[in-house]
């Protein structure tokens, strides 16, 4: 009888072993798997350029804030509040002519100042040196590609690299206010190089009090 018992215990044991085998459940099809190896990655989002030398910001990365108003540092030198150019660009008269030549380019993605272009900013040093009652605005500009705000900053660090070149030539900073256009003001329209290499530039307007 003890025989008897022991084995139909050994029977419903494995009955029961081989039942709950047999009830493993799938996973509900609500839930999310994470981290499947086997899945590709998806493609990664190239980084946005501007008009001019480094790559522009990640997508999710902030932007820079808008510029397009007048630079008031160059270095560590403040725009003299006390200064007869505080107010430029409330009452001059505005010359585009005078240093049209010696507008200076740049290179793609770049406010670095050429060697090519030394000796223009040297003209304009001297000039502004011997009008030293006249005031200059550098104007920032970029090519087409890129976006909007990028270029924007892109533009001021390019003005803003040469009010610093001119200040180290001796020019007087407070006589130097900056403002960017971004890609807003092309020279050349056009949608290659020979239009972006004339749209990379920084413009130069002579600012003469009334």
């Amino acid at each position: 009888m003890k025989t008897s018992c022991l084995v139909n215990i050994f029977f419903v044991g494995v009955a029961l072993t081989l039942g709950s085998a047999g009830c493993i459940h799938k996973p509900d099809d609500h839930i999310t798997i994470l981290g499947d190896a086997n899945k590709p990655p998806g493609p990664v989002a190239p980084p946005v350029t501007g008009g001019g030398g480094t790559p522009g910001p990640e997508p999710g990365v902030p932007v820079p804030p808008e510029i397009g108003v007048t630079g008031t540092n160059v270095g560590d030198i403040p725009f003299d509040t006390n200064s007869p150019w505080t107010n430029v660009f409330a009452n001059h008269t505005e010359d585009a002519a005078t240093l049209k030549a010696d507008t200076v380019y740049f290179d793609f993605d770049s406010s670095t100042i050429k060697t090519s272009e030394d000796k223009k900013l040297e003209d304009v040093a001297a000039f502004l040196k011997g009008h030293k009652a006249d005031a200059l605005r550098v104007e920032g500009n970029c090519d087409e590609r890129g976006t909007e705000r990028y270029n924007l900053a892109l533009g001021e660090r390019r003005a803003l690299a040469v009010r610093e070149y001119l200040a180290n030539l001796g020019v007087d900073p407070r006589q130097i206010a900056t403002v960017s256009y971004g890609a807003l003001r092309p020279a050349v329209k056009g949608h290659d190089e020979a239009a972006w290499s004339k749209n990379r530039r920084g413009d130069f307007i002579v600012l003469v009090p009334k």
